[in-house]
């Protein structure tokens, strides 16, 4: 028999929530580093690798696991790895403990749950997102649509060009360049702004910000993917600015730079001439600032450790004992059942993991802890008869936790409550 299924349901729940915090302290520390050492730096190609990198790392590390032996491990890695996990120690949600409110305070049950909210507040934002996404494409497969009289195929570089007449500011989605033909340019800035438009296609953008909005479907709550999106877009601007300025001369481009009149359009989603603040641009176009090669170097080595710290486990070879299980408060026969993991022992004494201050302290030993097992299965009144320290006792601890609710003893053919003793041996190989 295994566990209920509000409690699977809660485990992986506690297990999301867990992985939501990883994923999200590993995207804020990617964050400032980008603000802080390469936003300001103008290799604008490295920039785009880093912000997309640094998204996927953020929402794959914490899903891998990698186990490795901290005994060959330097002790300082041992302690930036045990600080890092600190947030995955203890468990966000206690599933018997709320599974015990839902199905003991029935009558006094609220219409929802805090998790229960938690879940509905999450299924409810990513099903807005998701629709907020699936109307703004419709939206744009309408406008080109409607304005497939006035698109024409451009063979020299791939896209469709489409005459807005005024109707939308100059932008470019995917391979689609929308042209606001009423604009009051000479033919010198117009090639300019087609070029710029250009730029974003051929270094196709567009994907870029596509999946940052998926992201935002999944992780909606998360402040920093909004804060990405907003550096990703910046960056592009940034470069397309630098290869048209290439191409025009630096002072023409600047000076198109000033004219524009900045414009607000309803599809965020596409790449468009005057969508940053002119004035950034400006500087760093006009910069004459050298990179940085020393910043570029600094965010490896980081995200070197953020993939030890969230995606290695401390493993060692170890042996972790239950010697026997031994009831205090009856004499048992041979045709009674002992009380006994649903699971079985052997399950309870495999989910036991060696922490990782006792491997670095070099512990060995045996920690007793003893507990009351009702007729329902349910575990009470556990104590330590014996203690190792060193995060010893809170292994023992969760893995009962997770044990979840015990076979009870059965004595002349009755459910009886007994006591257990379990003294269980923590031995390095």
């Amino acid at each position: 028999m295994g566990k209920h299924p509000t409690i699977e349901l809660l485990e992986k729940l506690n297990g999301s929530l867990i992985y939501v915090l990883e994923s999200a302290t590993c995207l804020a520390i990617l964050y400032l580093a980008y603000y802080f050492l390469l936003r300001k730096e103008k290799s604008f190609r490295y920039n785009r690798f880093y912000l997309l990198a640094a998204l996927l790392f953020a929402v794959s590390f914490p899903l891998i696991e990698i186990d490795y032996n901290p005994a060959t491990t330097p002790a300082v890695l041992n302690s930036i790895h045990q600080v890092g996990n600190e947030v995955g120690n203890e468990p966000i949600i206690e599933a018997d403990k709320a599974y015990s409110y839902t199905i003991t305070a029935q009558s006094e049950r609220p219409f929802l749950l805090w998790w229960e909210a938690i879940l509905t507040i999450y299924i409810i934002g990513v099903a807005l997102g998701l629709l907020k996404l699936l109307l703004r494409i419709r939206s744009f497969k309408e406008i080109v649509w409607f304005k497939r009289h006035n698109t024409r195929y451009k063979t020299k570089g791939a896209y469709f060009h489409v005459n807005t007449d005024g109707s939308m500011p100059t932008f470019s989605f995917f391979n689609y360049l929308f042209w606001d033909n009423t604009l009051d340019l000479t033919e010198r800035e117009k090639n300019q702004v087609l070029d710029h438009e250009k730029v974003h296609i051929k270094e196709k953008h567009s994907y870029d910000i596509m999946f940052v909005e998926v992201l935002k479907i999944v992780f909606w709550f998360n402040p920093f993917l909004y804060l990405f999106k907003t550096l990703l877009e910046e960056c592009h601007e940034y470069l397309a600015d630098r290869k048209v300025a290439a191409e025009t001369g630096s002072a023409l481009y600047t000076q198109l730079l000033v004219k524009t009149v900045f414009r607000k359009m309803g599809l965020s989603y596409g790449s468009y001439f005057g969508k940053n603040q002119t004035v950034k641009r400006v500087n760093m176009l006009t910069s004459t600032k050298r990179v940085n090669f020393l910043k570029l170097l600094i965010p490896i080595p980081l995200i070197a450790i953020l993939f030890f710290i969230f995606s290695f486990e401390a493993r060692i070879p170890s042996n972790i004992k239950i010697k026997n299980v031994t009831i205090e408060n009856h004499l048992m026969a041979n045709n009674d059942e002992s009380p006994l993991p649903l699971d079985g022992i052997k399950s309870l004494e495999e989910s036991i993991q060696y922490p990782e201050k006792a491997i670095t302290a070099n512990i060995e030993g045996e920690v007793v802890v003893s507990f009351t097992v009702n007729t329902k299965g349910t575990l009470e009144n556990l104590q330590f008869d014996s203690k190792l320290g060193y995060d010893c006792e809170k292994e023992v601890f969760n893995a009962l936790a997770r044990s979840g609710k015990w076979k009870p003893a059965v004595i002349d053919g009755e459910p009886t409550e007994t006591r257990v003793k379990l003294p269980i041996e923590f031995k390095r190989s």
